[in-house]
């Protein structure tokens, strides 16, 4: 089912490079590699314990491989991850306040207000103001964004799947554990300390 990409939103929502094209965008990224080094020696020996180093090593390394699946997430739907991510995450719990959707996805509130535009614009979200406070903002999925989440192949037909399908079933638990507990301490950078809050 071909996707309608009316309305998709400009070159911004994938990289802050400036091209509209994806797989132009690395070449206005850091070398990946130069980049683990970076973390994995930053504050020398003394300054990340070595588990911690292999963490941020390993996650670093995976995370490399968004860049495939956001290149062809652009190239079949014109949507970015965290696009993607909201979409989700309506679908699957319903309707959801704005503040709680940029919480779930790891948004600021200026940048949420962005990406929900974005998808009100294209009629895949809709807004509702609260009857009893007209500040509390719902967002609802509306059917053509049920069905357009719905018609995204990307994570089904992608080298990732095949990777997470390989691995055994206990593998598969601790590493939804674990990138779940990343991600909701990440987003909570008040809980940590300044010197293991993520940015």
């Amino acid at each position: 089912m071909p996707l309608d990409l009316s309305g998709a939103s400009g070159p911004q929502d994938i990289r802050s490079g400036g091209s509209s094209d994806p797989a132009a965008a690395p070449e206005n990224l850091p070398d990946p590699m130069c980049t683990i080094d970076l973390v994995t020696t930053i504050e020398g020996d003394g300054g990340l314990s070595p588990q911690v180093r292999e963490v941020l090593g390993a996650y670093l390394g995976a995370s490399l491989l968004a860049d495939g699946f956001q290149t062809e997430l652009w190239r079949e739907a014109g949507l970015t991850l965290a696009q993607l991510a909201v979409l989700r995450s309506l679908r699957d719990g319903g309707a959801q306040t704005a503040g709680h959707l940029a919480e779930t996805a790891g948004l600021s509130a200026a940048s949420a207000t962005r990406l929900f535009d974005r998808l009100e614009d294209r009629g895949l979200v809709r807004r509702h103001r609260g009857h009893d406070d007209r500040r509390c903002v719902e967002i609802h999925l509306t059917a053509r964004g049920r069905q357009f989440v719905g018609a995204v192949r990307v994570l089904r037909d992608s080298p990732l799947r095949r990777a997470v399908e390989a691995m055994t079933e206990a593998e598969q638990r601790t590493l939804a554990v674990g990138l779940r507990r990343l991600a909701e301490q990440a987003r909570r950078p008040e809980r940590l300390s300044p010197r293991v809050a993520l940015p």
